[in-house]
């Protein structure tokens, strides 16, 4: 698309040029200038969301799974973690998006779950999501995540079907 536009204003310009030669040149400035402009706000905006974490860059890795009336802990991902939630069921399970397609894989009990995922809004820290899992509808962020000590991961939490699902990343190899 840059190339194609970059192109295309080449041709204008070169077209403006012979037309207001005879012009003195003045006229053919200020349509340089406007042009050259445009063309640097058009590749300006095409870098947006460029370095942005994004569903399909990872994959997820579950950390906890907590019922949303209550945010009571009911999966979580080791047994580290369950020391703080003695009621949690330890389970491993991963997600895997690609081309709007998503797959979350219950390791732990050889289930599969397949949807979909569609982009509903890009802010400054990352994208949302409107997902459907298994025929329920929900929504899910993938955005940076900034802890204590600085440190810095992309997660992803998803909200579907009553619970509150909250994943990291893990680079795709």
């Amino acid at each position: 698309l840059k190339i194609l536009i970059s192109n295309r204003l080449s041709d204008i310009i070169n077209s403006l040029i012979n037309k207001n030669l005879a012009s003195g040149g003045f006229k053919m400035k200020k349509t340089i200038s406007i042009l050259l402009l445009m063309s640097i706000m058009i590749f300006a905006l095409s870098a947006c969301g460029v370095g942005k974490p994004r569903i399909e860059d990872y994959e997820w890795k579950m950390r906890t799974i907590m019922h949303a009336e209550d945010n009571r802990v009911v999966y979580d991902a080791t047994e580290e973690e369950s020391t703080a939630h003695p009621e949690a069921k330890i389970i491993e399970m991963t997600l895997v998006a690609k081309d709007g397609n998503i797959t979350i894989t219950d390791v732990t009990n050889n289930k599969t779950y397949k949807g979909t995922y569609i982009v509903s809004g890009r802010n400054p820290e990352g994208t949302d999501y409107h997902i459907t899992i298994d025929g329920k509808s929900g929504y899910a962020g993938v955005a940076m995540t900034t802890y204590a000590d600085g440190s810095e991961e992309p997660t992803l939490p998803i909200s579907l079907d009553g619970y509150s699902m909250y994943f990291y990343a893990e680079p795709k190899p």
